[in-house]
């Protein structure tokens, strides 16, 4: 039991020491990016954007499930390098990185003039209705279906971590989808995607009642 333990503080240290590194080498290269001449410049973007890649995903990734979020991923990613390359300078940590990319994503949710959560994303990726509707919902309402179709987590599962009975949780997954699906055409579902779809655990008349 003692060496599980070291084992995972072992591997959390060595992975908070490989992120440090990592994130080194990109603050370099972006300081070497605001340095080269005009004609390097393009050269230098594509070397920018490689370091930058695993920062900015990763950014994403948390935030998405902070907050239990759907997004057209490849298209935030394109707009946080765009954003990132136009900066002064970068932070010091990866872990303040993580907050401005963040504080970005939902700054752009919350303004109606803006694209996220309204446009298409890559294939594979849900739809902008799809996107859309699900942020729009109540945080507790997108942690099922994020949980339930996103991470694929079973029944069980998402009972074990919102604390939620299994039965409960499969009635509100069905009425929160049920919801979702009536509000206009039908949905582009993303592949692999699970449905809440549970018959046996649909609220009754005398359920509702209650």
């Amino acid at each position: 039991m003692e060496r599980d333990k070291d084992d995972f503080l072992e591997s959390h240290a060595q992975r908070q020491q490989r992120l440090a590194s990592e994130w080194k080498e990109a603050r370099n290269c972006f300081r070497a990016f605001q340095t080269v001449t005009t004609e390097q410049r393009f050269h230098h973007l594509g070397l920018l954007f490689e370091k930058m890649l695993p920062a900015i995903e990763r950014s994403i990734r948390v935030t998405v499930l902070r907050h239990f979020l759907l997004l057209p991923t490849e298209m935030v990613v394109a707009r946080i390098f765009a954003l990132t390359a136009r900066r002064k300078k970068l932070p010091q940590s990866h872990e303040t990185f993580q907050l401005w990319v963040e504080s970005v994503i939902l700054q752009g949710l919350t303004d109606p003039t803006d694209e996220l959560g309204v446009v298409n994303g890559a294939q594979g990726e849900p739809s902008g209705e799809l996107q859309q509707q699900f942020n729009n919902l109540p945080y507790q309402e997108r942690a099922l279906l994020y949980l339930y179709m996103v991470e694929r987590y079973s029944l069980h599962d998402v009972s074990k971590y919102t604390g939620i009975p299994v039965r409960q949780a499969a009635q509100a997954l069905n009425r929160i989808w049920s919801r979702i699906s009536e509000r206009g055409s039908k949905i582009s579902f993303p592949l692999g995607w699970q449905r809440p779809d549970h018959p046996m655990f649909r609220e009754t008349s005398e359920t509702e009642e209650d």
